[in-house]
């Protein structure tokens, strides 16, 4: 392995996805060639690589890597793991000075969620907030939804438009844009219901981030 050098703009990346993390010293084991062009100032890792950052734990693989100093961080075939939390995806696109990272076919997974899928979903970073669309669903709570936004920080989410929960014999439903159901996890439990409280109710304007 090699001590990262210039891949140091990686480092808002995996900073933000472990929520909070921080970095002293992390490696780089590309898979090929790294290629860097000097007129556009863009890194390429054309078969990829893995960070490793043994301190904190965290590990992320793609199997295509490219990325501009300050600027952005794109990548295919990712997978991303922290202590907390698992990121599969099929591909990533982070904007850095926004702090926002855009995934199509993610898999997320954490102490909440077992297998939460969704075709497109948007990470805000700043704000601990994952916003998922399209086919949404997950194993464990056993939940489908076309939208789902997931408050990190305070372990809730809310879900909007149509969707089926399920909790041993019980099913909640609700159909059309109006629906909602709320959960909350504490204790190892999740608490669901279709009336939201007024603290978890701007989730509800995080939706409009992702088209």
């Amino acid at each position: 392995m090699n001590r990262l050098g210039r891949l140091l703009p990686v480092a808002p990346l995996i900073l933000a996805l472990a929520l909070g993390a921080r970095f002293a010293a992390f490696s780089v084991e590309p898979f090929g060639p790294q290629r860097v062009n000097l007129d556009t100032g863009i890194t390429t890792l054309p078969q990829g690589g893995i960070l490793t950052d043994n301190e904190n734990g965290l590990r992320l693989k793609g199997s295509y890597i490219e990325y501009k100093e300050g600027s952005f961080v794109r990548a295919r075939g990712v997978e991303l793991l922290s202590q907390r939390e698992t990121f599969l995806a099929q591909t990533l696109d982070h904007d850095i000075p926004k702090q926002e990272a855009r995934f199509t076919g993610l898999t997320f997974s954490n102490p909440d969620f077992k297998g939460l899928k969704a075709e497109r979903a948007l990470a805000l970073f700043a704000e601990e907030i994952v916003v998922l669309k399209g086919r949404v669903q997950a194993d464990s709570p056993r939940l489908q939804a076309e939208t789902l936004v997931v408050n990190l920080k305070d372990r809730e989410a809310l879900a909007l438009g149509s969707f089926t929960y399920q909790e041993g014999r019980a099913t909640l439903r609700g159909q059309g844009p109006s629906a909602r159901l709320y959960l909350r996890f504490q204790g190892g439990k999740v608490q669901a219901s279709t009336k939201v409280p007024p603290s978890a109710s701007p989730l509800a304007q995080y939706a409009s981030r992702l088209p």
